[in-house]
């Protein structure tokens, strides 16, 4: 896809034909060719992700002299993904601007981006974590471009995760017998839940990230007791989807849901472990399994 914005030239006309005159000259004078990659606002942002869309005016300078084969840019939003810090289903990033030392007029120099979790969240400077800049924000994967926010503290955007990413903090590993497949889900490295199915994967990677986001946090990957009692088990199995099949049978040190097409033909059985796993959550492991192998 282009992303070499030419810089746009004077309209023809003026006293010399070129259209320069004494109000013009200064105006036209050091306009840059620009990047689609180096946005500079919401709306030019959303204009990188097809740059086929992209117009002169809300984006850096080129770097690279017109270059694209080349540039460092191109290359680093294939090479050099920005992972979002956040273990949650969105979240809002706050823009700031950088004003140069003793600046009195003039815009801002440059650009500080903060992942936050939402409009209540104002400590987000105090913490751990390192400012995005725009080139950042448009090595995001995973996540779809949200609404912009204003408010009282400033201006931002949301990010919307999906299920092309898995939950941060939540390590996946596979494990493959000529026989089953076991999926394994830790977190701060405890098991919370594992899948196990028969043969060779047929599901996508998405039904793992699924999975992923309904896990608890670190402070409920532990070895005690799950909180559901099995009289919740109907409110936490979802509906039939054709042959498809999800039952959820409450124990009392896990949670197992089996997904069986048919009568017998079992396709799935995730477990599920520790005192984080509540009826919201569980439910949600259930949906996933179902909606991604009734797709398979």
């Amino acid at each position: 896809m282009p992303i070499f914005l030419r810089a746009p030239e004077a309209p023809a006309g003026g006293p010399d034909g070129k259209g320069w005159n004494r109000l013009s000259l200064n105006a036209h004078m050091g306009l840059l060719n620009q990047c689609a990659l180096r946005p500079r606002r919401w709306g030019a942002l959303l204009e990188s992700h097809d740059t086929r869309r992209a117009r002169w005016g809300g984006f850096g300078p080129c770097i690279n002299r017109g270059d694209c084969e080349h540039c460092p840019m191109r290359r680093a939003l294939h090479d050099m993904w920005t992972l979002v810090p956040v273990n949650a289903p969105r979240v809002l990033v706050r823009c700031e601007p950088v004003f140069a030392p003793n600046t009195l007029f003039g815009g801002p120099d440059g650009w500080r981006l903060w992942v936050t979790t939402g409009p209540d969240d104002q400590d987000y400077r105090e913490r751990q974590r390192r400012p995005w800049s725009w080139e950042d924000a448009v090595r995001v994967r995973g996540w779809d471009l949200g609404r912009p926010h204003l408010d009282e503290h400033g201006e931002g955007f949301w990010l919307e995760r999906t299920t092309r990413v898995p939950a941060w903090g939540c390590a996946i590993t596979t494990r493959a017998w000529p026989s089953f497949t076991r999926h394994g889900f830790r977190v701060n490295r405890t098991r919370v839940a594992f899948l196990h199915h028969y043969g060779a994967c047929t599901h996508s990677e998405e039904l793992l990230n699924a999975i992923s986001h309904a896990c608890p946090g670190p402070d409920g990957a532990d070895e005690e007791r799950v909180p559901v009692q099995w009289w919740q088990a109907r409110e936490m199995t979802p509906q039939t989807s054709g042959a498809l099949r999800i039952g959820v049978d409450v124990r009392p040190m896990s949670v197992r849901i089996v997904a069986v097409e048919g009568i017998h033909d079992e396709r799935a059985r995730l477990t599920l472990t520790g005192s984080g796993w509540t009826t919201d959550r569980v439910r949600a492991a259930a949906e996933a399994l179902r909606a991604h192998l009734a797709d398979h």
